[in-house]
């Protein structure tokens, strides 16, 4: 992950962004770090922004077949103190879940999805489109 920070393209920081989206939830204990966007000082800042807020707020291709290798072979379902699920259930008009509970650990946890958000640097971008300097 280092050496795809340091010296990769945009393609390989989009690579090392497809296959974090593909891991299991979870995410935002180890892996946000390796999301590093820069938008100042760089000619291809605001596509990579784009870019990667657009691959977040898509649905991730192929992510339950990747998953499916992965599945939990029992979930523990009991009332204890620990930390919840952080998913949350969609509910329609006559009470019926969207959500299916068989396939809801595939889902990313709304912490990651937070984690992974706070990595896109939003004032360097409005800087860049404002030109804005750092210094005032």
């Amino acid at each position: 992950v280092s050496v795809l920070q340091r010296i990769g393209c945009p393609g390989d920081h989009f690579f090392l962004f497809n296959h974090i989206l593909r891991c299991p939830a979870g995410i935002s204990e180890w892996a946000v770090p390796f999301i590093q966007i820069k938008v100042l000082d760089n000619p291809s800042g605001v596509f990579h922004f784009m870019q990667s807020l657009a691959l977040l707020m898509s649905p991730v291709k192929n992510r339950v077949d990747f998953m499916c290798h992965m599945k939990p072979s029992e979930r523990k379902s009991s009332s204890s103190s620990g930390k919840e699920s952080g998913n949350w259930t969609l509910v329609d008009e006559g009470g019926e879940e969207d959500e299916d509970p068989e396939t809801s650990w595939i889902l990313l946890l709304e912490d990651d999805l937070i984690s992974l958000l706070s990595q896109f640097p939003f004032h360097e971008l409005f800087q860049q489109f404002l030109g804005f300097k750092s210094g005032g």
